[in-house]
């Protein structure tokens, strides 16, 4: 059940539904997980710099309370997965610009169908 928060400077003509709806299978197949598992928040227009410039940047926010999400192994996949994806779709080429955090929390630290995630897990 991952929560990936994405922003951007690109503009929203750029990120468009089909972009949103393509980043969710993404993010599903990364975690191997159904879709109806991924919530997304997609902020384009962004006032962002990144090393002195206004040039295009992206940051991912990964959040999440599965320590499968959050090994070395997957959190390559992450980056690589979302850097080639991001690059394509957005058109930012310098790797450098697209910055992914990982955020991992208790299950205690979340809620979702009006219950705490770690009494959902037994």
């Amino acid at each position: 059940m991952p929560l990936c928060e994405l922003n951007t400077n690109v503009p929203r003509a750029k990120v468009d539904e089909s972009f949103v709806k393509e980043l969710s299978q993404l993010v599903a197949s990364i975690v191997d997980v159904p879709e109806k598992g991924v919530t997304l928040q997609v902020n384009p227009d962004q006032l962002m710099m990144r090393a002195g410039t206004l040039d295009p940047v992206v940051t991912v926010a990964i959040t999440g309370f599965s320590t499968k999400y959050f090994t070395d192994a997957m959190r390559e996949k992450w980056v690589t997965s979302l850097t080639t994806f991001l690059s394509e779709k957005l058109g930012i080429t310098d790797h450098g610009r697209i910055i992914v955090a990982f955020h991992f929390i208790e299950a205690t630290h979340v809620g979702f169908f009006g219950k705490l995630a770690s009494s959902q897990l037994k």
